[in-house]
């Protein structure tokens, strides 16, 4: 039941004002709540009586006594709503359907080929959540709606996926999913880029709403990047346009020609196919490596192959790693030089499958930034959620948005 939908009475936003204190800070005392509140304490009772009432919040356990009888503690109950999540990426689509709380309580995974066409994605999108409701008995009535964390470019008051580059499959443009989802359920549904949900759900799990001043950063096939300034997350007026994502600063201006007709770009460094193409180049020119004992041909070579050669200490594959590394690190450091973060999350399958990828770019980014700014400590981190990020994010927007 989506009992605070209705805005128009006084007595539902007092209730849901309780109902966020308590989500918030529960399990917590009726004691508690007056104090964080101010509320008189009968009208404090009243309300946490309907909330009971309703289904929405729960008694769990007694806290410590100040003296007499030990106080009721009250927290949401969490089965009571739910929300779904979907990050769509070029690798992979992910559905998370998640309680109030934000645990994951089923979870559905779809690799991303050539055959994987916007038709394909919404049916397997619409056949996971129909089960997953389904498994878990929970009614339509129960879900507050669907969140979903898409590549740019992307209108989100049209709900529309524009013209996106480097989907192995066709037809990935101008796709209206929020439109066609909503007609299938007949729920809210909202839309975000996925690096902004990824960086919401670190924010408010990860980091627990405690830093808010961090930017993330996630390299594949693209590159893509939000940024949180002050706990309020920038909202760029270009991700309708932006097709070739985020990684277009210039970080070697005699380096090779990037998709976007520029050269140097830190995608041409960051990315999983130009990663690819440097290493075929090398071996094309005579270059020795161990990847050629597990292909055929240089054009075999994939991106699981590069990871087991450096996992094998490749020294072809590891020079063109420590490379691209240095000049993204010169890229992270003028972004931090920039945007002065607390935090920078580097995600994505460059930087959570190439170790020595991810360390070479934190001690060059570090060593710029430390002659710059010496005493300033950036954190590095590749975050505390991984693949579900950004689809737990979305799953939190359509929460907070209820809630609002």
């Amino acid at each position: 039941m989506k009992l605070f939908s209705d805005n128009s009475s006084k007595k539902y936003k007092n209730m849901k004002d309780l109902y966020k204190i308590i989500r918030q800070h529960g399990p917590v005392t009726k004691g508690r709540v007056i104090e964080l509140t101010g509320m008189k304490q009968t009208t404090c009772a009243r309300i946490i009586s309907d909330l009971l009432d309703e289904r929405l919040i729960i008694e769990s356990g007694v806290g410590i006594s100040s003296g007499g009888r030990k106080p009721v503690m009250y927290e949401v109950n969490p089965r009571h709503n739910y929300s779904i999540g979907i990050d769509i990426s070029r690798t992979f689509t992910k559905v998370l359907l998640l309680d109030i709380n934000l645990t994951i309580i089923s979870e559905a995974f779809l690799k991303m080929d050539h055959t994987c066409t916007p038709a394909k994605t919404i049916q397997f999108i619409h056949q996971s959540i129909e089960q997953m409701l389904a498994k878990h008995q929970i009614h339509l009535s129960q879900l507050l709606g669907i969140g979903i964390g898409v590549i740019e470019p992307f209108d989100m008051e049209k709900g529309v996926i524009g013209n996106s580059v480097n989907f192995q499959a066709e037809g990935w443009r101008n796709v209206a999913i929020v439109d066609e989802l909503k007609e299938i359920f007949d729920t809210k549904v909202l839309i975000d880029s996925g690096v902004n949900t990824a960086i919401l759900a670190e924010y408010k799990i990860g980091l627990k709403s405690l830093i808010g001043n961090l930017i993330y950063i996630i390299a594949g096939v693209g590159i893509r990047m939000g940024v949180m300034t002050d706990h309020n997350l920038f909202q760029g007026l270009a991700v309708r346009y932006e097709k070739f994502g985020s990684g277009h600063m210039a970080v070697n201006t005699s380096g090779k020609e990037c998709i976007c007709g520029n050269f140097g770009c830190v995608h041409t460094y960051s990315t999983i196919f130009a990663l690819i193409g440097e290493v075929i180049d090398h071996i094309k020119r005579g270059h020795s490596s161990l990847l050629m004992s597990r292909v055929k041909s240089p054009e075999d070579i994939q991106f699981d192959d590069i990871c087991w050669a450096i996992e094998n200490n490749d020294p072809l594959c590891s020079f063109v790693i420590r490379d691209f590394g240095y000049h993204t690190g010169v890229g992270i450091a003028n972004t931090i030089t920039m945007f002065q973060p607390n935090i920078i999350i580097l995600n994505g399958p460059m930087y959570n499958r190439l170790d020595l990828f991810y360390e070479t770019v934190l001690k060059t980014a570090t060593e710029r930034i430390n002659r710059i700014y010496p005493g300033y400590d950036v954190k590095f981190s590749r975050g505390q959620l991984g693949i579900n990020a950004a689809a737990i994010g979305a799953g939190s927007m359509v929460i907070d948005d209820y809630l609002k």
